[in-house]
């Protein structure tokens, strides 16, 4: 099982990494000033929610999921750790937003939005690595 293990730390690697970048890139959708840019970034950046972003996501925790099942553990900490991913989810679902808001209005802006998630992600991600490594054995 030890391939599960890798599998569910590779595709969070993915997510987290994709959830840092993501804020950043819908942003910089919104300070151009060319039709045709607005049109390539609002695609480019819907593919990399799609396409990268998302199947990462379902794999990170349906890996995750798969491994707390597999070891039996529901404890305390597990829960805190479940609750924070929650919150990661919530923010993936509000880049999903904000993706589809710049592909309908790129001029209207989502500069606080993002200026929101760029915090608040690495904080999930802190978190969410704190409470993996401060599990009892």
């Amino acid at each position: 099982m030890p391939l599960l293990k890798l599998l569910h730390f590779a595709a969070l690697l993915c997510w987290c990494g994709s959830l840092l970048y993501l804020p950043a890139m819908i942003a910089a959708g919104t300070k151009r000033s060319e039709q045709l840019f607005y049109r390539d970034h609002a695609h480019l950046t819907r593919m990399v929610f799609t396409l990268i972003s998302t199947p990462a996501a379902l794999l990170a925790i349906g890996s995750g999921t798969a491994l707390f099942l597999r070891d039996g553990t529901l404890a305390g900490w597990l829960i805190m750790k479940l609750t924070v991913v929650t919150a990661m989810a919530l923010c993936h679902a509000l880049c999903g937003v904000l993706v589809l808001r710049i592909e309908r209005e790129p001029e209207r802006g989502v500069t606080y939005q993002c200026m929101a998630l760029g915090v608040l992600v690495p904080v999930l991600i802190a978190l969410t690595l704190w409470l993996v490594l401060a599990k009892p054995f």
